[in-house]
């Protein structure tokens, strides 16, 4: 079995099956529910048995980890709590699992770390009420600091509200996999003035160290391993030449300055050019182009050779717009990242991107598509917009755009725009970066992490310190094996206790790869019936219920063709989500009363979240066997 942990945006359409289509045996209903099933996640070491005793015949001596049953009976037995589960909803169950082996799965959304660098680590408590007094306290802060000082410390006193921390080092989801099950959730307001989410969540590592054999190497030996690359992503159409120019200047002062030093063999350069689709002006010769890939042996004479074979178009693209976009997933889905542990892509253009709906878009992706993209494979994108004259009526959109493309976790958006398009400017900007990378190289051979500068000079070095760090913690964690704590039941806050707007947890969706396969499906549905309908929106829903009733007729999957709005296709699994999507409130009156740009503007989203399974699906590195 593979799964593959996502962001939140796709549990917003994963369907249950309705009560009506369960034959022969039928699950046990969730409490208060009428159409919900009750369901487990195995914990690892989980076997089934034929009876409800431990000395009963195994019928499934291995069960992969994360395993979701639904539960037919419950009962106690030779001193222990026991369920008849089974894999399929239509029964029938197929053993007995005891129920210390197991979660009570209330829905797939599970949780998991956000990189440490740049906030407190978080801390995990006895009781809901117990977290809920210290958040509320004026001193918060202070309470936090100091029962985290006692659990780095190992002092905990009996009876403290404290049962657990954060690792110190990010812990890697693809390389150590755990989950953070969400069993409860509220929504809170707190005395401060800010809401949060207050989480009761199981921790499941995937291969639990309970004794905590073995002692990881020293933190200082591996950094001085830690290995750089950076993509550049130019804009090579006509009005770029200046700007392509100093972008080559700056990566061969960078290398005259490493050249024959240890650092050399620890930063690597790509670079990638783009333009626009040829299908509109076959003049252009590429869309995309990757001039320089990210080489671990190539030599600085190498590279410089290869860059000095950039040069900007001889004829305009089809509008002012272009395809920026395609030139950064071209760089994301570079196959030599996997030899680098900083990850940088610096996309350098004076256009905006074309949108996801636009038929020249070679990707069919919006920025909030590359984004998650990128952050899935653990690289940050810079974007250094260059304020031209020419594209003065483009500013706007363009920087809403890029803005939203390269958010980056709590450093905000690593979006920086050049005024007036200055040359001069611009390669300050870029030499400083490079800088600044350069430094964190140096920082990780002498055996320290990066500091995280408070009040540098400009936002772009806090940012950079800051993204630098937060690389560095997260391949300290992967090389020394870092893992969420061992099996426990407690709660927790997704935000900072010290700055309620740092999110110290992410939401995502625990999901196989043939139940993304039947997300697709269902948003192709909904993405469909919408174009069909654009000039005759009454008539959206209906062809929408005819479609999703033809996908129900499959027994295999789980979709309720009974809806009213979209929220509707779920039932009540929207009930107990913690996290919910503004879309799955849309019914057909709301739908009705928008204008037609809203309404394109929806049909637009989904269908670049469509693309975006699709490249999950097809991605291997993103999925995790089991």
């Amino acid at each position: 079995m593979a799964l593959l942990v996502l962001l939140a945006g796709l549990a917003t359409l994963a369907l249950p099956l309705p009560a009506a289509f369960a034959q022969a045996e039928t699950p046990l209903l969730m409490e208060g529910r009428n159409s919900l099933y009750q369901r487990v996640l195995t914990r690892p070491a989980a076997v089934l048995r034929a009876e409800p005793e431990d000395r009963s015949p195994l019928v499934e001596p291995f069960v992969a980890p994360f395993t979701i049953y639904y539960v037919f009976e419950r009962r106690s037995a030779g001193g222990a709590d026991w369920m008849r589960v089974g894999s399929s909803v239509r029964g029938p169950s197929q053993g007995w699992v005891r129920a210390d082996e197991v979660i009570d799965w209330r829905q797939t959304m599970v949780v998991a770390f956000t990189n440490p660098a740049g906030r407190e680590r978080l801390l995990f408590f006895r009781d809901h009420d117990q977290l809920l007094d210290v958040l509320n306290d004026e001193n918060a802060a202070q309470i936090a600091g100091e029962l985290r000082g006692e659990a780095i410390a190992g002092t905990l006193p009996p009876g403290s509200p404290v049962i657990s921390i954060e690792p110190a080092e990010h812990v890697d989801i693809n390389e150590q996999f755990y989950v953070l099950p969400i069993l409860e959730a509220e929504r809170v307001w707190l005395a401060s003035g800010y809401t949060t989410r207050l989480l009761e969540v199981a921790s499941v590592p995937l291969n639990a160290d309970p004794l905590n054999q073995g002692t990881p190497p020293p933190a200082d030996n591996l950094l001085r391993d830690f290995r750089v690359g950076i993509v550049f992503v130019i804009d090579t159409t006509s009005s770029m030449g200046p700007y392509i120019d100093r972008t080559r200047e700056a990566v061969r002062r960078i290398y005259q300055q490493i050249e024959g030093s240890p650092i050399a063999d620890r930063v690597s350069f790509g670079l990638v050019g783009f333009r626009d689709n040829i299908s509109a002006v076959p003049e252009l010769e590429y869309d995309t182009r990757v001039f320089a890939p990210l080489t671990p042996s190539a030599s600085g004479n190498a590279l410089l050779s290869r860059l000095d074979q950039i040069r900007p178009a001889t004829i305009s693209s089809a509008g002012f717009d272009e395809d920026a976009l395609a030139g950064v997933v071209a760089a994301i889905r570079m196959p030599e990242w996997n030899d680098y542990d900083g990850r940088y892509v610096v996309l350098i253009t004076d256009a905006g991107p074309r949108q996801a709906s636009d038929p020249l878009s070679t990707t069919g992706f919006g920025p909030a598509q590359v984004n998650a993209l990128a952050e899935d494979n653990g690289i940050a994108l810079y974007t250094m917009h260059l304020l031209t004259a020419q594209g003065a009526g483009d500013h706007d959109y363009a920087s809403a755009a890029y803005t939203e493309m390269s958010r980056w976790r709590n450093a905000g958006s690593l979006y920086h725009a050049v005024p007036l398009g200055s040359v001069n400017v611009f390669g300050q900007s870029v030499d400083s970066l490079t800088r600044q990378i350069i430094g964190q190289i140096q920082d990780a051979m002498a055996g320290r992490l990066t500091e995280v500068v408070p009040e540098p000079p400009t936002e772009l070095e806090a940012q950079t310190s800051l993204v630098g760090r937060a690389m560095q913690l997260a391949y300290l964690g992967r090389e020394r094996g870092a893992q969420a704590p061992d099996v426990f039941r407690a709660w927790t806050t997704d935000r900072s206790f010290e700055d309620p707007r740092q999110a110290s947890l992410q939401v995502r969706l625990l999901i196989t790869k043939n139940e993304l396969s039947d997300l697709s499906d269902v948003l192709r549905v909904i993405v469909e019936a919408g174009q069909a309908n654009r000039l005759s929106p009454e008539d959206f829903f209906g062809q929408l219920q005819s479609a999703v009733a033809n996908l129900a007729r499959d027994p295999n999957r789980l979709i309720d063709p009974n809806f009213n709005n979209l929220g509707d296709l779920m039932g009540e699994y929207l009930r107990d989500l913690p996290y919910r999507s503004l879309i799955l409130d849309l019914d057909e009156q709301t739908w009705l009363s928008m204008g037609p740009g809203r309404q394109l503007e929806i049909l637009d989203n989904l269908e670049a979240l469509l693309h975006l399974y699709e490249a999950y699906h097809d991605q291997p590195d993103l999925w995790i066997p089991l």
